[in-house]
């Protein structure tokens, strides 16, 4: 069992959350306070201090609510849940659909609150809420800000790695048409997790103080982005090559042998501009185009012959247009290198520092 940064902060600040009421005169506040440090809890600062306007606002109206309804129609178990209704109602109607869950059960308590002074003693559970949320809110900030940027190199990495893996096994007829399948869903499913890292570093690229810092950071991302387009490039091939494994084994052994050579460069270039980008390779370095290339020209032909085959043109196009899709692929898997390899390059001569190498590879996330 692992308990992480995250992990960890969410219980200090319930438990913060449940020892401060009593010390600041709000004894009976403290469950309220301490669900509410749970909700605050956002992945980024920039959601963190976002939401905190529309925690308090949510947690005012919910108390507002449940006073006025309680008030005048008692607190029915009907009662409370028609006022439920209309909170979520105009919580929705003002986009405060996020902070939904912690009014109503802000609501809920007030609602069946007892005692003679039952305005301040809902006041009191509204203040607690507010109070869980600010707690939860600092402890979050300034307490492991996460790092999303190492999470990403790593995750590019491991996830281009396998892919890598399963292209050079591919084109040389030694996969497992299942395993294989099993394997694309799980590298799908970690591009769309890289897409979340990227969204979080977007996000927090916006706090940056210095105007100098934040164009250097903006630089960085154009670079991540294209890793990640890049690696979906990648995988968009290697889906190819798996979705026509029938088509590509009925292929000349000249062909073949041409196609395994051309995307040896290209892979070989890939974990270069990797190594290359995190300051383990020169500038300079990675001239994967200019090597072998007057074997293009040959490899261009080569696929254009193929497609053109009278076997492939008896009943349909479909084994036809399987070639062009592989060639296609590999096409737009080389611009991509090629825009990456040009990306990184300029980065690493302009806005690198050698404070931004990622080392610790043995922490990467799985």
């Amino acid at each position: 069992m692992k308990i992480g940064a995250r992990t960890f902060k969410t219980g200090l600040a319930v438990a913060l959350s449940l020892m401060l009421p009593p010390f600041l005169g709000i004894p009976q506040g403290s469950i309220l306070a301490g669900i509410a440090a749970v909700f605050a809890m956002q992945p980024t600062p920039k959601r963190q201090w976002a939401q905190v306007r529309n925690r308090i606002l949510g947690n005012t109206i919910g108390g507002i609510v449940a006073v006025v309804f309680t008030l005048l129609f008692g607190s029915h178990y009907l009662i409370v849940g028609f006022a439920s209704a209309i909170l979520i109602a105009i919580l929705h109607q003002l986009k405060f659909d996020n902070v939904i869950g912690n009014a109503v059960v802000t609501l809920i308590v007030i609602s069946f609150t007892t005692g003679d002074s039952f305005i301040i003693a809902a006041a009191f559970r509204v203040l607690a809420t507010i109070l869980g949320v600010i707690i939860g809110t600092l402890v979050n900030t300034l307490m492991y800000r996460p790092r999303y940027e190492e999470k990403l190199f790593h995750l590019v990495d491991y996830t281009a790695s396998e892919i890598m893996k399963w292209i050079r096994a591919s084109v040389r007829k030694n996969t497992q048409f299942i395993i294989l399948k099993k394997d694309l869903r799980f590298i799908q499913s970690e591009i769309k997790r890289m897409e979340n890292y990227m969204t979080m570093m977007r996000e927090e690229s916006t706090i940056t103080l210095s105007k100098a810092k934040k164009i250097r950071r903006l630089r960085r991302m154009a670079v991540y982005r294209q890793l990640i387009r890049t690696t979906k490039a990648a995988f968009d091939l290697a889906q190819t090559l798996h979705n026509t494994e029938n088509v590509f084994n009925h292929f000349s052994p000249d062909l073949r042998l041409l196609i395994r050579e051309r995307l040896e460069v290209l892979l070989s270039g890939h974990e270069q501009i990797l190594l290359k980008f995190n300051g383990r390779v020169d500038p300079e370095g990675v001239n994967f185009i200019a090597y072998k290339s007057s074997l293009r020209k040959e490899f261009m032909s080569a696929f254009f012959n193929e497609a053109k085959m009278e076997s492939y043109m008896h009943d349909d196009y479909g084994e036809s247009n399987a070639v062009i899709h592989i060639m296609s692929d590999i096409l737009t898997y080389e611009e991509n290198l090629i825009l990456l390899n040009r990306l990184v390059t300029s980065y690493r001569h302009y806005d690198w520092s050698k404070s931004e190498e990622i080392e610790n590879i043995q922490n990467i996330e799985q």
